[in-house]
């Protein structure tokens, strides 16, 4: 009688080894789904770091950083116009540029958007009623990476 209880014992106890062992397991499986959101995360803390030590430093944070082809201020205000709104006519961009730097022609604004897409930094879009300016895709990616955001 005793060797039978022990015997139970043992098999209890291997039962209970298993239990263990499956949900330790399933424990580790839950672990290894919350580890991608988790690095993500850390990640996406890293650019919000970098981006405040920027505004810290240069009380800004401007595109210019990853465009430094672009030597010309007009060129580079339009951008930071179209970073600020994006999807602007020429009229509109014009608009904001008198107010930043008290004069501006339309002339003037569609010769930097012509070169400035010619550059890739920009795309020209159609409408129904007139033409709509972009920052471009590649654009937004380098000032993302600059930031410390991959998208």
């Amino acid at each position: 009688m005793a060797l039978e209880s022990e015997d139970t014992e043992k098999e209890d106890l291997r039962k209970e080894i298993k239990e263990l062992n499956s949900r330790i397991a399933e424990l580790e499986g839950i672990i290894s789904e919350l580890q991608e959101p988790l690095r993500r995360l850390r990640s996406a803390a890293s650019g919000y770091y970098k981006f405040i030590d920027l505004f810290m430093k240069y009380g800004g944070v401007s595109p210019d950083k990853i465009i430094p082809g672009v030597k010309d201020s007009i060129s580079k205000e339009i951008i930071n116009i179209l970073f600020e709104k994006n999807g602007q006519n020429i009229s509109q961009i014009t608009e904001v540029l008198r107010t930043r730097r008290g004069s501006a022609s339309r002339r003037i604004v569609r010769e930097k958007l012509v070169s400035l897409e010619r550059a890739g930094y920009v795309v020209r879009k159609p409408t129904k009623k007139s033409v709509e300016y972009y920052v471009s895709e590649e654009l937004v990616k380098k000032w993302s990476q600059v930031l410390g955001f991959n998208i």
